[in-house]
């Protein structure tokens, strides 16, 4: 995932200039630093749209640049790199800086704090308003990457700290990246490392023992209050591994080799990957898997500490390849729309489909009939206007009770989020639940409860999710059989757009109006 934040704006007078700096070595502090450049009001917009305006009117189709590169940024890498600015030149154009001189490699996703470098000293700059600090952070890698950053104020003392990605090992089957904390007391920058993270990961995981007749890996996992997480539990289906791989037996499972960090509404996650260990095999295998994502945070007592963890299982398509001449459902796509969900700067594609049995141009009809469902989709953006093939994150809908959902699109603190809620009765309880999550497996929010007996109406359950959505947060889809006829399925379709209080002011009066009544 790429998370280096561009700044939207060029500067035609630094189209071939290297900002120089005020500052003559980096371990000066104190001095502003200074673009030296006399056209910088001239800007203009390049690259695919940020992901600024309101959810409902963020449909901009992500465009590539025709700007001409400038004649001394000529090495090129990474997504992020894609709309190079003038004032933020490619990593291997800094490292031929010499002491002194300093080049801009990226930005906080508010554009508000930036960090600098020269491939003469090992150090960057982070340069916050007048303010500038000289850390001690590796950053040379040799896949031209530059550092991640952002800025906040982490330890609620009023000042901001930072955070700071790198990577710092690649190899074959190899990738991982390191996070560094920067507090700044009394003008002084001081650097902290994230070095226990594998550890902190494996001490929460609890792989059962491999069940030899089904070949299946059960793995608990401990919450961040050291409690075995239910809702996280997975069973791990080794068959297709083990068939391919015939001759070698399973061991244990392991991590450390795939390690990355990433930045959602400013907040850090660090995800592993964790492989298998086969017996008389020296590197882990990672055709069967699973992706642990947790928030990381930085304690009073100056260590880092995971929050509470999401998991992902993950089979290669490798092992698929029996399955891939299946024939797909025929969908049609009636919603297309650009957000950037996974909060690194690029619009992700949300597509809405529909399968019809019975072409029926009336949706809400249509899906009352059995066999017509439908799924939303998230694809993430690879550059040059393309898109991946395989989603980031799916959903399925239908009216029957199995595909009640609610899925909205809103946003918070200038971030986009997907909201998932379901509501529905059955057996005489009333089930409450939403989800506030990223496409990329975390929830940012989550709410579940369930009501027995003559209660219908749970008040905590719309004061949470009232927290995010607003009166005109999109509303993607709802199915909910339970609804008023003609409102059992809602849709936003590329003629028609629907906003979340449609849904949810009917929903919240039923429920209150159900309830007085029993």
């Amino acid at each position: 995932m790429h998370k280096r934040k561009l700044h939207n704006k060029i500067s035609s007078g630094l189209l071939v200039l290297i900002a120089a700096l005020s500052l003559a070595a980096c371990g000066s502090t104190g001095d502003a630093l200074e673009i030296l450049d006399t056209e910088s009001a001239q800007t203009e917009q390049t690259g695919q749209e940020t992901a600024t305006a309101t959810p409902a009117t963020s449909q901009t189709t992500p465009e590539t640049t025709t700007e001409p590169k400038p004649k001394n940024l000529t090495y090129q890498t990474g997504l992020y790199q894609e709309k190079t600015l003038a004032d933020q030149v490619s990593v291997d154009a800094v490292r031929e800086l010499p002491e002194g001189e300093y080049g801009v490699l990226s930005y906080s996703y508010d554009e508000t704090v930036s960090v600098w470098g020269n491939g003469a000293e090992d150090c960057l700059v982070i340069h916050d308003g007048d303010r500038e600090y000289k850390v001690d952070v590796l950053w040379q890698n040799m896949y031209s990457a530059p550092p991640a950053v952002e800025a906040a104020d982490y330890d609620g003392d009023g000042d901001k700290e930072y955070y700071i990605s790198t990577i710092q090992g690649t190899g074959t089957g190899v990738y991982v990246e390191g996070l560094y904390y920067v507090d700044v007391q009394k003008g002084t920058p001081k650097v902290s490392e994230y070095t226990q993270v594998v550890e902190d990961f494996d001490r929460r995981i609890l792989a059962a023992e491999l069940d030899e007749e089904f070949h299946t890996l059960h793995v608990d996992f401990l919450d961040k209050n050291g409690e075995i997480d239910a809702q996280e539990s997975i069973d791990l289906d080794l068959t297709r591994l083990l068939q391919k791989m015939e001759g070698y037996t399973y061991k244990s499972t392991g991590m450390g080799a795939q390690v990355r960090f990433e930045f959602r509404g400013g907040q850090p996650f660090a995800n592993v990957w964790v492989g298998i260990n086969m017996n008389e095999m020296a590197d882990l295998v990672y055709e069967t898997s699973f992706l642990i994502t947790a928030p990381v945070s930085m304690g009073k007592d100056g260590k880092f500490s995971l929050g509470d963890f999401s998991v992902r299982t993950s089979y290669s398509r490798y092992l698929e390849e029996e399955n891939s001449n299946k024939e797909e459902p025929d969908m049609t796509e009636v919603y297309t729309g650009y957000y950037d969900l996974t909060h690194n700067g690029y619009k992700e594609k949300v597509v809405t489909k529909v399968y019809l049995e019975e072409e029926n141009g009336d949706l809400t009809e249509a899906l009352r009939k059995a066999g017509n469902w439908g799924t939303v989709e998230v694809y993430e953006y690879l550059g040059d206007g393309r898109y991946g093939i395989i989603p980031l994150w799916s959903q399925e809908f239908a009216i029957a009770h199995a595909g009640n959902t609610q899925i909205f699109l809103t946003q918070k603190d200038g971030y986009d989020y997907l909201v998932v809620t379901s509501l529905w009765t059955g057996q005489g309880i009333c089930y409450y639940d939403y989800n506030v999550l990223s496409p990329v497996d975390y929830s940012f929010d989550r709410y579940h409860n369930e009501l027995k007996g003559a209660e219908h109406y749970d008040p905590q359950f719309f004061t949470g999710l009232e927290n995010w959505l607003k009166e005109d947060s999109l509303l993607l889809v709802a199915t909910d059989i339970n609804m008023p006829q003609g409102q059992e399925a809602i849709l936003t379709t590329d003629e028609e757009v629907h906003y979340a209080r449609e849904y949810l002011t009917v929903k919240k009066e039923q429920q209150q109006r159900i309830e007085e009544i029993e």
